[in-house]
């Protein structure tokens, strides 16, 4: 028996990953459905998340093909996900450095 949760949530987008995301719609679409699947629950298998090391802050990234999107939660009841940072993979992590 699948158990589907619903949870509300927002996606928030500093000017930077929005930037990007505003020229590369399939990377965004990609990323919302990647996010819609973590939160039900169904195959969170599929995702590729991982959180990154080396930060006080608990900083996820997904990886969507050649490219990566930095996400935090900020709240656990009615959940915001504030996306930091997206692009190729060796620009985000260069950018990295500048997140506290």
């Amino acid at each position: 028996m699948n158990k589907r949760k619903d949870f509300d949530y927002e996606i928030q987008y500093t000017k930077a990953a929005d930037k990007f995301l505003k020229n590369h719609e399939d990377v965004r679409e990609q990323y919302e459905d990647s996010i819609k699947e973590l939160l039900a629950g169904d195959h969170p298998e599929k995702v590729d998340v991982k959180r990154i090391k080396g930060k006080r802050v608990s900083y996820f990234r997904i990886r969507l093909g050649n490219y990566r999107v930095v996400y935090t939660i900020i709240d656990k009841r009615i959940i915001v996900i504030h996306t930091l940072l997206a692009g190729p993979r060796g620009d985000v992590y260069k950018k990295m450095s500048s997140l506290k």
